[in-house]
């Protein structure tokens, strides 16, 4: 997927997120967040000429997550961390949580609200996400970048 053009990736990315997940009251694609929301995202990513935004976890200005066709971008407080495709080597959730949130019962699974990215360097960056089918969608587009 990592030769295709920024067009491609984004109608491609799309189609994985509509397929395994659904939009939220903070996940969707970026097309779809309100005009306020796609700016600032823009002006605080400062996305490149050869890129694309494709979807967006957006829950407030200091806590938000950024997919571009090149990269993923996180907002935790005042910290943001960038993420290159070509260094994401899997997405995951941590088992303590898988755990916890199936405690809760039947519906626990869709509780799921934390993924961990990891580098091909080891280093791991846990993501908040919001929960449900969001979740998942943004969940099986990330590791269909890793793959």
């Amino acid at each position: 997927m990592k030769k295709l053009s920024a067009e491609s990736k984004l109608q491609r990315l799309l189609r994985i997120f509509e397929r395994t997940g659904d939009r939220g009251a903070y996940t969707r694609p970026f097309a779809e967040l309100p005009a306020d929301v796609q700016i600032r995202l823009m002006e605080q990513v400062m996305v490149r000429s050869d890129e694309l935004p494709v979807i967006a976890c957006f829950r407030d200005p200091m806590e938000w997550v950024l997919l571009t066709t090149e990269r993923v971008v996180i907002r935790q407080s005042e910290e943001v961390v960038t993420l290159p495709w070509s260094e994401l080597k899997n997405a995951t959730t941590d088992i303590a949580h898988v755990n916890q949130m199936l405690a809760m019962g039947p519906a626990g699974k869709l509780a799921l609200s934390r993924l961990t990215l990891v580098r091909h360097t080891g280093e791991a960056l846990e993501v908040e996400l919001e929960a449900g089918p969001p979740f998942f969608g943004f969940w099986n587009v990330l590791k269909s970048i890793a793959s």
